[in-house]
């Protein structure tokens, strides 16, 4: 039963993309930070506690990458001045992001895990430690958006660091952010970007009377218990907050979870 609670001189085959699974930092044109701007940083007082160097640095600035030790694990940053900007991702979901703010105008830098930890990608501590790092550069910087990949979520960078670092210190995962919920044609919701963290989605089926607004908060605490408990193999019976009873079941390609209430 569940109840709630609460690189080397020369690197070959420089990993400019893991699958869509890293960390842009968008800034308006002509904004972007160079090597130097970011090794000083890490060295200023802004970035005190934040345990992260480079730990390589080109000697041409036109290469626009460093690569950053952090926890112990080793990530690219790319796209830094005066080299060509990373591309910037297309926006799927927004959250903080005014509507004003036209993101593909925007230049991005992009944090990616390391070539030897790549293949770890979706490992919480490189997922913990790679999330971390981004929320302590954007916040010294003029950075207008953040988008987490796997989800194509945006985020307004005070809105990524509060619910990241909050995260970091063991409040709940941060659902509406480094995943999203869309509503489906039948009036249920259902998971973008969890399949990240334990390679399944979940849906949650409709329920009569129930405002958006609750199936979603619903929905971001069925994400947090997920992320905390690992994928589904079987059917499982949970517990809501009001004590209802749900059925969690996995389908047959085992790719998606069905929230069942009331049974």
């Amino acid at each position: 039963m569940w109840f709630w609670g609460a690189w080397l001189p020369k690197r070959e085959g420089l990993n400019k993309d893991v699958g869509g699974k890293g960390i842009s930092l968008l800034f308006a044109a002509g904004r972007r930070p160079s090597a130097g701007d970011i090794e000083r940083l890490l060295l200023s007082s802004d970035m005190a506690g934040a345990a992260a160097r480079v730990s390589h640095r080109p000697s041409r600035a036109d290469e626009g990458w460093v690569e950053l030790l952090a926890s112990g694990l080793t990530f690219d940053l790319t796209g830094l001045a005066p080299g060509r900007s990373s591309p910037v991702p297309s926006p799927v979901h927004r959250f903080g992001i005014p509507a004003s703010l036209t993101l593909h105008e925007c230049e991005a830098i992009t944090l990616m895990p390391g070539q030897h930890i790549a293949s770890g990608v979706a490992i919480m501590p490189v997922v913990r430690a790679m999330v971390g790092l981004a929320a302590n550069i954007a916040l010294p910087l003029s950075v207008e958006a953040i988008c987490w990949h796997p989800s194509q979520s945006f985020m307004e960078p005070q809105y990524f660091a509060r619910v990241v670092l909050n995260w970091l210190s063991g409040e709940a995962f941060p659902a509406l952010g480094l995943t999203a919920i869309e509503e489906t044609d039948q009036g249920g919701f259902v998971s973008k970007g969890l399949a990240f963290f334990i390679g399944q989605e979940i849906q949650l089926e409709p329920l009569a009377g129930e405002s958006s607004a609750e199936a979603v908060k619903l929905a971001v605490r069925l994400i947090d218990y997920m992320v905390r408990n690992g994928p589904l193999r079987e059917p499982r019976e949970l517990e809501g907050p009001n004590g209802e009873r749900m059925l969690a079941e996995p389908s047959h390609h085992g790719k998606l979870i069905w929230i069942w209430r009331g049974v």
